[in-house]
C-alpha cells in the first residue's frame, strides 16, 4: 500500500497533417533513468483505413460477451487484446532503441506509466491493453498503475480529508427503448454491500442522488461536502460534425444519459456536467463515470468524450471514464476494489490499478475497459486523517466439531425465538447467524432463519432513520434467502420511502418475476412508480403506473383499491374521464368508503 511510484512519462503523438500515410513519434519526458528524445514509432496502422479496421476489431473483442470469463486457454477475444498490446508495446519499448534503452535501466523501479497521447487518432485505441511478453504478469495495467495523463493549469495536489471519504453516488436510467434498462439495483446493492465494512469501520461515508435528473443532483450537492461523484448509467459519442472538423469543442461529442423530468432520456454533455458540479468544486476531487463509452472519442477530436472534458475544466484532479460497455458483474468488481483502496489513503492511480485485478477476478478482458484520466502529479488526490482501530488478533482456535456446531445451531435457534428487545440485540444474534451459515453452508433452513432476522434488523433500522444499515441488513436478508419474494418487497418499499424509486421498481420486478401471480404485487409496483412520478408528475412513470394497476385489476377486479389508485395515476395524467369511471366503479364496491367520495369529489375538481 505504500510503494512510491517513480513516473515513466512519455508521450506519443503525430507530426504529419490529416492524411495517409500518418508519421507518429515518441518522446520519454521522464524517468529514472532521465529523458529519451522525440524518435519516429512505425505503426501498421498508419493509414486512417486500418486504423477505423483496428478499431472496429478491438471494440468487437471486448464486447464478445462469450469469451469474456473463459478461464485456462486464451479465448479468440482475449487474443486479439493480447496481440495488438504486445504489438503496440514492442512498436515504442522494444523497437525505438532510445526508449527501449531507457525503459531497460529503468525497470528495477516501481514504475508510474504515463501516457500522454498527444495524437487524437492514437487516443481512440484501448491503450490500457499494453502487454509485455517477457513479463510473468504481462499485461501492463495490472502489474503497474498506467494513466493517461493531462497537464492543465492549477495545481492538483492531495487535499486534506478529516473524517470518512464522502461519496455520492447517482444511477440513471431512462424510460426508453432507446437505452437499455440497467441491473441498476443489484449495483446498488454490491457497491453497499462491498462497502459495509468501509460504513461500519466509518472509512466512507455513501449517499445517493434521490432520482436521475440534473435538479435532482444539483439539490443532494447543496446537502453537504462529496469528496467523489460516481455516476451510473448510459453513456456515448455523438457523431463528428462537420461544422466543426478541428476537434477543438470542449465537449464537441460525449455524453452521459441523465432523464428528463419525465424519466425520459436527456443528454449532458461536459460543459452540463461542469456546470452541475461546479458548487462542489472546493471539495470534489474525483468522477467515476460508470458507463458505456464515456472514454471513447472520436477520430481527430481532442476532447471528445465527457471524462476529457471534465478534466480539461482545471478542478479535477482525476477522472474514471469506460472506453467500452462494461458488463454489470465487472463495473461491481471495480467499485468493490476501488473504494477499498481509496478509502485506505492508496493514490488514485494505485487503486485503479488494484480494481483492474478484482475485474480479471472475474473477466478476462474487461479490466482494459476502465481508462484513469490524471492531472495529479502523483496520483494523491486525498490525504484521509481517520484512523481505525484494528482489534486485536484472535486467538489461534481449533474448527469445532459436528457436534459443537449443532449444539451452536441448536442454541442460536433457541435464542432467535427469544425475540431480541434492542436493536443491538438483535443485530448481534444476526451476525452469530451469519458466522453460522458460513460454517454450516448447506443448512438452508438456517439460512432462512438467518435471513428473517436480518429483515427485522434492516426494519428497525429503517424505523431509527439508519439508512446505510437498513440497505446492508435487507442486502443479506436477500443473499440468504434469494427466492422469498416478500423480501424484495419489503426492501422495494423500504426503497421507495428513502427516495430511491429506480432501485425500488427493480425490486418489485424481481418479486413479481417469483410470484407473477400476484395482483398485490403489480398494485405496489403501481404505487412505486406514482411515487417516482414525483411533483412533477414524470409522464413516463404515470403510464407505468397505470399498466401494473391495470395488471392488478385484471387478476383481482374485485379489489376496489386498485381502481381508486389507478384513477388518481388517469387524474395525474390529466384523463378525468378515465379516472372518474374507475373511481364509481370503486365506490359500487364500497359505498361506505368515504375516502372514495371526496376523491371523486377532488378529480371533478
Amino acid at each position: 500500500m505504500g510503494v512510491e511510484y517513480q513516473d515513466f512519462e512519455i508521450e506519443i503523438g503525430s507530426d504529419s497533417a490529416e492524411g495517409t500515410p500518418r508519421r507518429y513519434f515518441a518522446h520519454v519526458i521522464r524517468s529514472p533513468a532521465g529523458e529519451a528524445s522525440r524518435s519516429p514509432v512505425q505503426f501498421r496502422f498508419s493509414e486512417p483505413k486500418e486504423l477505423a479496421r483496428l478499431r472496429a476489431d478491438l471494440e468487437s473483442a471486448v464486447l464478445d460477451v462469450n469469451s469474456n470469463n473463459v478461464a485456462g486457454l486464451t479465448s479468440r477475444a482475449e487474443k486479439v487484446l493480447r496481440d495488438f498490446g504486445h504489438e503496440v508495446f514492442r512498436s515504442i519499448f522494444v523497437d525505438v532503441r532510445s526508449i527501449s534503452n531507457i525503459y531497460a535501466q529503468s525497470k528495477g523501479k516501481d514504475l508510474r506509466i504515463k501516457l500522454r497521447i498527444s495524437a487524437p487518432d492514437l487516443a481512440t485505441l484501448p491503450w490500457e491493453y499494453l502487454y509485455e511478453e517477457d513479463n510473468v504478469i504481462g499485461y501492463v495495467s495490472l502489474r503497474l498503475p498506467l494513466v493517461r495523463y493531462l497537464e492543465t493549469a492549477g495545481a492538483a495536489g492531495p487535499m486534506g480529508v478529516k473524517g470518512p471519504l464522502r461519496i455520492l453516488g447517482m444511477i440513471s436510467s431512462p424510460d426508453s427503448d432507446e437505452w437499455p434498462k440497467l441491473n441498476v439495483a443489484e449495483e446498488r446493492r454490491r457497491i453497499e454491500q462491498g462497502i459495509d465494512k468501509l460504513d461500519k469501520d466509518k472509512r466512507v461515508v455513501f449517499g445517493w442522488v434521490r432520482g436521475g435528473t440534473g435538479k435532482d443532483l444539483m439539490d443532494k450537492l447543496l446537502e453537504g461536502e462529496w469528496h467523489i461523484f460516481h455516476f451510473i448509467g448510459h453513456g456515448g459519442v455523438e457523431p463528428q460534425s462537420p461544422a466543426d472538423p478541428s476537434g477543438n469543442s470542449f465537449d464537441q461529442s460525449g455524453f452521459i444519459v441523465m432523464v428528463d423530468e419525465d424519466g425520459k432520456p436527456a443528454k449532458k454533455f461536459a460543459s452540463d456536467l461542469a456546470m452541475m458540479l461546479a458548487d462542489a468544486r472546493k471539495s470534489l476531487r474525483l468522477v467515476v463515470l460508470n458507463c458505456c463509452e464515456s472514454a471513447r472519442v472520436n477520430v481527430g477530436e481532442k476532447f471528445g468524450n465527457p471524462a476529457m472534458g471534465l478534466m480539461m475544466g482545471g478542478s479535477l484532479p482525476a477522472v474514471v471514464a469506460m472506453q467500452f460497455p462494461i458488463s454489470d458483474d465487472a463495473a461491481i468488481r471495480m467499485s468493490e476494489g476501488f473504494y477499498k483502496a481509496l478509502a485506505i489513503n492508496v493514490p488514485v492511480d494505485d487503486a485503479v490499478k488494484m480494481a483492474r485485478r478484482f475485474i480479471r477476478d472475474k473477466s478476462r478482458i474487461e479490466f482494459g475497459i476502465p481508462v484513469l484520466y490524471m492531472r495529479s502529479a502523483d496520483g494523491k488526490i486525498f490525504e484521509v486523517d481517520n484512523p481505525v482501530v484494528t482489534p486485536p488478533e484472535a486467538d489461534t482456535f481449533r474448527s469445532a466439531t459436528k457436534e459443537e456446531l449443532q449444539q451452536r445451531r441448536d442454541e442460536f435457534l433457541l435464542a432467535a425465538e427469544a425475540a431480541p428487545a434492542s436493536g443491538a440485540e438483535l443485530e448481534l444474534l444476526a451476525r452469530r447467524g451469519q458466522d453460522l451459515v458460513a460454517e454450516l453452508k448447506d443448512d438452508a433452513q438456517l439460512a432462512r432463519r438467518v435471513a428473517r432476522i436480518y429483515l427485522d434488523l434492516g426494519a428497525q433500522q429503517q424505523r431509527l432513520g439508519q439508512t446505510s444499515n437498513a440497505i446492508a441488513s435487507f442486502a443479506y436478508a436477500i443473499k440468504l434467502d434469494p427466492k422469498n419474494a416478500e423480501y424484495y418487497v419489503r426492501r422495494a418499499n423500504f426503497y421507495a420511502l428513502a427516495g430511491f424509486p429506480e432501485a425500488a421498481l427493480a425490486d418489485i420486478t424481481a418479486a413479481i418475476a417469483l410470484k407473477p401471480d400476484s395482483a398485490e404485487y403489480y398494485w405496489i409496483k403501481g404505487i412505486i412508480c406514482g411515487m417516482a412520478s414525483g411533483h412533477e408528475n414524470k409522464r413516463g412513470f404515470l403510464v407505468q403506473a397505470v399498466e401494473a394497476f391495470s395488471t392488478a385489476i385484471q387478476m383481482n377486479p374485485a379489489e376496489p383499491k386498485y381502481l381508486a389508485s389507478r384513477a388518481n395515476s388517469y387524474a395525474q395524467l390529466g384523463s378525468t374521464a378515465e379516472a372518474i369511471r374507475d373511481v364509481d366503479q370503486a365506490i359500487a364496491m364500497a359505498p361506505e368508503n368515504m375516502d372514495l367520495v371526496a376523491m371523486r369529489m377532488r378529480i371533478q375538481t
